[in-house]
C-alpha cells in the first residue's frame, strides 16, 4: 500500500516538474518574440483646402521633429513675366472688340524686356482675328497712335484665351537677344473680326501700373496683358512640386514654396510631379514624374538634387547633375498607357531602394538598386523588377515604400477604389524589399474619395514608432479639385 502511494506521488511530482518546465520555455518563448504592431490613422485635419490640389506627398521627420513635406502641385507659365493687372485675382470680363472698337493699355517698363503678350478671347471659334500693335509712348494717347508702331502683327484664327505677342522685331526669331529698350508704350488692339474677338478686362494693378483705354477713351480696369524679360516659349507646364516646413507636427506650414518646374525644352517641359524625397552625403534627392506625350502618359522617372529641401536643384543629365534632365528608368511599354513615375526612395545598408509604379495595363511597383555611396548612383541603377502586383486590386494607385527598424520590414501603403465612396488604403510588407506580401488594410479613420497617400519616415525612408509619424493624402469629389489631409499615426 505505502509502495502505491509513494509511487503515485512521485507520478504526481514528475508531472508537476515537467508542466512547469513546460510553461518556463513558452513564457521565455514569448518573451523573446516581438509582437508586430500595425498603423492606425487617427482623425487629423485638412492641411490644403481645394482651390485645385495638392497630393502625392513625400515627408520627412527631421532629427529635431520638424517636417519636410513635397507635394504635386499645378503648374504655370514658362518665363520671367511682369503683369500689368493683379495675376492673383479671378474676376474677369470678356470685352468683345469686333471692328472698329478697340483696346489699348500704356504701361511703363523700367528694364528692357522680350516681348509684349495680351490674353485674348475667341468664345470657341475658330475665326477669331485681331491686329496687335506696340507703339512708343509720346506724351498723350492721341499723338502716340499717330506714329508709326515699333511693331505690329495681325493674328488670324487664334485659339480661346491664347497671347497675343508681339517681339520688338522680327528678327527676334533669329536674334532672341534683341528686346525693347526700357521706357513707356501703348500696345493697341483693333479690327477685331466676326463678333468673335476680344480681350480680358481684370481688376487691380500687377508688378507695372499701366492706364487701359477702349475706344480711344481712359477706362477703369486693366486688360490682361503682361511683358516678357527674357525669351521663353511662354508654354504652359502641367505640374510643379511645391514645399513647405513644420514645426509642430503638420498643425502650421511655412509659406509655401514652388520648388521644382520643368525645363523649357527638355524631356520633362510638361510636367514635373509625383515626389519622392531621401536625404543622405549631404543631398536631398527627389524623384520625379514627367513625359513628352502631351496626352499626359508614356511616363517617365527622373530625379534631381539640392544640399537644401527647397532647391535649387541639379536634374540627372544622364551622365551627371544638371543641365537639360535625362530619364532614370525610361518606360518601354505601351505608349498609350501611364507608364513609369510615382518613385519612392528608400536607404538600407548603403543600397538605394528606387521604386516606382510601372502602368503598363497592369497596376504594378518596380524596383531598382543601386550603391549609395555612388554620387553618380542613377548610372548604377539595376532593376530587380516587379516587386507588388496590384493588378487584382480595383482602383490601386502608386506605392509610398518605407522601411520599419524596430520589425527590419519595408512597409508600403497605397490606397484603393481610388476617388470612390469606398476608398480605403492598403499595407504590404517585406523582410528583404523585393518579395512584398499584402497584409491587409490600414486601419483608422479616413477620408472618403481618398487618392495618392504618402506617409513620413526619416531622411533615409526609415521609420522609427517611438516617433509620431503621419499619414497625408488628396481627398474629394471634383477632379482636380481636392483637399490634403493631415493625420497621425499610432502603432498598436
Amino acid at each position: 500500500m505505502k509502495t502505491k502511494i509513494l509511487f503515485i506521488s512521485l507520478l504526481l511530482i514528475s508531472s508537476l516538474a515537467c508542466s512547469n518546465s513546460v510553461k518556463s520555455d513558452d513564457s521565455e518563448n514569448n518573451s523573446n518574440k516581438k509582437t508586430e504592431t500595425r498603423p492606425y490613422a487617427q482623425s487629423g485635419w485638412d492641411i490644403y483646402t481645394a482651390g485645385t490640389y495638392r497630393y502625392g506627398p513625400s515627408i520627412i521627420i527631421n532629427d529635431d521633429g520638424s517636417i519636410d513635406a513635397w507635394f504635386a502641385a499645378p503648374g504655370s507659365t514658362f518665363g520671367n513675366f511682369a503683369y500689368c493687372y493683379d495675376s492673383n485675382n479671378t474676376s474677369s470680363q470678356a470685352i468683345q472688340l469686333d471692328s472698329p472698337k478697340t483696346a489699348a493699355q500704356y504701361f511703363k517698363a523700367t528694364y528692357n524686356f522680350y516681348s509684349v503678350g495680351v490674353c485674348c478671347p475667341s468664345w470657341n471659334t475658330t475665326t477669331a482675328s485681331l491686329r496687335l500693335s506696340v507703339y512708343k509712348w509720346d506724351t498723350n494717347y492721341a499723338t502716340t497712335i499717330k506714329s508709326a508702331p515699333i511693331n505690329t502683327k495681325v493674328f488670324s484664327n487664334y485659339k480661346d484665351n491664347d497671347w497675343l505677342s508681339l517681339t520688338y522685331s522680327d528678327d527676334t526669331a533669329q536674334d532672341k537677344t534683341i528686346k525693347f529698350p526700357a521706357g513707356e508704350y501703348l500696345w493697341v488692339l483693333d479690327q477685331g473680326a466676326n463678333n468673335q474677338s476680344g480681350v480680358w478686362k481684370m481688376e487691380g494693378n500687377g508688378d507695372i501700373n499701366a492706364v487701359s483705354y477702349y475706344n480711344n477713351e481712359q477706362t477703369a480696369g486693366n486688360y490682361k496683358s503682361r511683358i516678357l524679360k527674357d525669351y521663353s516659349t511662354a508654354g504652359y507646364y502641367w505640374d510643379q512640386i511645391s514645399y513647405q516646413h513644420s514645426t509642430d507636427g503638420g498643425k502650421t506650414w511655412t509659406k509655401e514654396i514652388m520648388t521644382l518646374q520643368p525645363t523649357e525644352d527638355s524631356r520633362d517641359a510638361f510636367s514635373c510631379c509625383d515626389p519622392g524625397v531621401a536625404k543622405w552625403g549631404g543631398y536631398y534627392y527627389l524623384g520625379y514624374t514627367s513625359t513628352e506625350n502631351t496626352n499626359g502618359v508614356d511616363n517617365h522617372v527622373y530625379i534631381c538634387r539640392s544640399t537644401s529641401p527647397s532647391g535649387p536643384w541639379e536634374k540627372w543629365n544622364g551622365s551627371g547633375w544638371g543641365g537639360k534632365p535625362q530619364p532614370v528608368i525610361k518606360y518601354t511599354g505601351d505608349p498609350s498607357k501611364f507608364g513609369a513615375g510615382e518613385p519612392s526612395i528608400v536607404i538600407v545598408d548603403n543600397t538605394v531602394y528606387l521604386y516606382y509604379s510601372w502602368n503598363d495595363g497592369g497596376t504594378a511597383t518596380r524596383l531598382s538598386t543601386a550603391p549609395a555611396s555612388d554620387a553618380n548612383w542613377p548610372a548604377a541603377l539595376t532593376s530587380k523588377g516587379t516587386v507588388i502586383d496590384k493588378s487584382a486590386i480595383s482602383g490601386s494607385d502608386h506605392c509610398d515604400i518605407k522601411y520599419r527598424d524596430d520589425i527590419k520590414k519595408f512597409y508600403a501603403i497605397h490606397t484603393a477604389s481610388r476617388m470612390s465612396p469606398s476608398s480605403y488604403i492598403v499595407l504590404w510588407e517585406s523582410s528583404d524589399g523585393i518579395k512584398f506580401s499584402k497584409v491587409g488594410t490600414m486601419k483608422g479613420i479616413f477620408s472618403t474619395s481618398l487618392h495618392n497617400c504618402g506617409w513620413s519616415g526619416d531622411s533615409m525612408g526609415h521609420i522609427n514608432v517611438a516617433k509620431q509619424q503621419y499619414v497625408s493624402y488628396a481627398y474629394g469629389t471634383s477632379w482636380g479639385q481636392w483637399n490634403t489631409r493631415w493625420s497621425p499615426i499610432v502603432f498598436k
